[in-house]
């Protein structure tokens, strides 16, 4: 397909490029997977979504003076203490049904900021769902003297109404074992990070998390297994990263490798470790396109909480999967995007991965390896920082996101 560079037929070739994208991967992923009554209606939605944001591409002058009354912008104001966006949008995923979310993206510049390095961010985000499901996060990453120290802040309260299989491959396919449940959640994970060496970080933090007011309301044969709990424990962990901006990398690398020992004496309820490995890298294939690879390998040993098992499928990684139907102590999984940009605006990406649980380790090449492949959109609504759409299909389920930021 040949497209003229003529500013005037520049989004029509964008839009038409998108839908030739968009036609092939359902034509792709209704082969492949038999369609739900529940993929069709994502299928809808994100059909929907991608065509206003097809419309808003083909009128951007419009579009711009709407999302500057938001905050957005391409650049960053650093007279202001942090400069803020407000973007509303929907969601349709396996574990909340349909749904609305707000999320609040600020950028800011600390004290030490300097040009050409990155801006510290935050993101506060509030969601409310079809399925009973509310809640209320924190995301910051602040980047201090030069990026030579990095304090990071993750939070959540919400409530979560789930399902739940049991730990294991085969529990997770025994229809018999699905219990529906309600519970109040509490997670905070901050961390520090101090530079040793060029790109080179010693990190040190708290994983803290918390089950309460579980109320069964469909019982299935693995719902004794369901009691409240805390965990918490401490985090060491050693990482490069060369990534050009955390939150929407375009080059470099990123290798993590973190210990987290969970005791009494920190105050949990269980004793138990995790080990987490993630490897990504990103590189430049033409001025517009960007290829993404990420390896992510997590590991438990001692007495893991049913609520803190190693769980495939989120918004990161296996898009498309109900969080949590397969949970084991070791999961491993393997995901490869192309993130393509029309114009400073508008993007779309498409990703092929895989993925598999299992009780030990040397078990994990032997077991099922599950596919999630899915198609997005993206939008920058402020320097750097993409507001993604992506639908992803998996072996039975399928879901449709709205986040802030790159998955990886």
């Amino acid at each position: 397909m040949g497209c003229s560079i003529n500013s005037m037929t520049a989004g029509i070739c964008s839009a038409s490029s998108v839908l030739a994208i968009a036609k092939v991967y359902f034509s792709l992923s209704i082969d492949v997977f038999n369609q739900s009554s529940a993929m069709k209606t994502n299928t809808l939605i994100f059909l929907i979504t991608l065509g206003f944001s097809l419309l808003a591409e083909a009128s951007d002058n419009v579009l711009d003076k709407v999302l500057e009354k938001l905050g957005a912008s391409e650049t960053v104001d650093v007279s202001k203490t942090i400069d803020w966006g407000i973007l509303p949008g929907p969601f349709v995923n396996p574990e909340q049904g349909l749904g609305i979310g707000i999320a609040a993206v600020g950028l800011y510049a600390p004290p030490t900021w300097q040009e050409g390095h990155p801006f510290s961010t935050v993101t506060i985000t509030s969601y409310t769902s079809t399925s009973g499901s509310y809640g209320l996060g924190l995301v910051n990453r602040t980047y201090l003297n030069n990026d030579q120290w990095r304090m990071l802040i993750d939070g959540w309260i919400s409530h979560a109404p789930s399902d739940y299989w049991g730990i294991g491959a085969k529990a997770a396919e025994q229809e018999s074992n699905k219990t529906h449940y309600d519970a109040k959640r509490l997670q905070f994970n901050p961390s520090l990070a101090y530079e040793l060496f060029p790109s080179t970080y010693l990190k040190v933090g708290w994983q803290w998390q918390s089950y309460r007011a579980i109320a069964v309301k469909k019982k299935g044969d693995a719902a004794a297994e369901l009691k409240p709990g805390v965990s918490s424990g401490s985090l060491i962990g050693l990482e490069y990263d060369s990534r050009d901006f955390e939150p929407n990398p375009q080059s470099g690398s990123y290798i993590n490798l973190e210990w987290s020992d969970y005791r009494d004496r920190y105050g949990s309820d269980f004793d138990y470790q995790q080990w987490v490995f993630n490897l990504r890298h990103y590189q430049r294939l033409t001025p517009q396109t960007i290829f993404a690879m990420e390896w992510f390998n997590q590991s438990f040993t001692g007495e893991v909480p049913w609520f803190d098992h190693a769980m495939l499928g989120d918004d990161q990684r296996m898009r498309g999967y109900y969080q949590g139907q397969y949970r084991d102590k070791h999961f491993a999984t393997a995901q490869f995007e192309i993130r393509h940009s029309f114009n400073a605006r508008h993007g779309m990406v498409a990703w092929l991965g895989s993925g598999s649980t299992a009780s030990q380790f040397a078990d994990l090449a032997e077991s099922e390896w599950l596919p999630t492949l899915g198609v997005g959109y993206r939008f920058a609504f402020k320097a750097r920082i993409n507001v993604r759409i992506d639908l992803g299909v998996g072996k039975q389920n399928n879901g449709f996101y709205f986040q802030i930021n790159e998955a990886f």
